[in-house]
């Protein structure tokens, strides 16, 4: 009876001992190619939610900003139209920082920056580019894989 009491105490102070792996990662969806008359579409929100479900199932904590609306395409590298959104996720005790910048009209193209707060140092870019599906658990299966293509490179 001692022998399992003694084993259990040393597996649960394994545990415990043991680091978590949950970053905080915050990001922001940047829209873009929209003209004055034509509204957004619903796949803005489909890659904002995407992103959270991915992120959260991979066991770390996330936040966002508001979306953006912009009528030029950003730069490579950092968008200096998000410094804001990143200084308060610097502020906040963010890791990492994903800026998505959905491309409009359709076929939809996204690019995925993921950089460290700490450096402002973009650490991997992914590019989706859209396609016809047959349906729409495919589109968000293809969305998800993509999703977790960046999110394996958060360390």
């Amino acid at each position: 009876m001692l022998k399992k009491i003694i084993v259990l105490g040393l597996f649960c102070c394994l545990i415990a001992a043991s680091p978590l792996d949950a970053a905080n990662i915050s990001f922001i969806i940047i829209e873009t190619g929209l003209t004055r008359e034509n509204l957004p579409s619903d796949h803005s929100a489909l890659w904002e939610n995407t992103i959270f479900d991915v992120l959260f199932e991979s066991g770390h904590i996330v936040s966002n900003a508001s979306t953006l609306r912009l009528f030029h395409t950003p730069d490579p590298g950092f968008p200096y139209e998000v410094e804001r959104d990143f200084l308060e996720a610097l502020e906040g005790g963010m890791d990492f920082f994903i800026v998505a910048i959905v491309d409009h009209p359709a076929p939809f193209n996204v690019s995925l920056r993921l950089f460290r707060t700490n450096s402002e140092q973009m650490l991997y870019e992914h590019t989706y580019n859209d396609r016809v599906y047959r349906t729409e658990r495919e589109k968000r299966q293809s969305i998800r894989e993509n999703i977790s293509i960046v999110a394996s490179r958060i360390r």
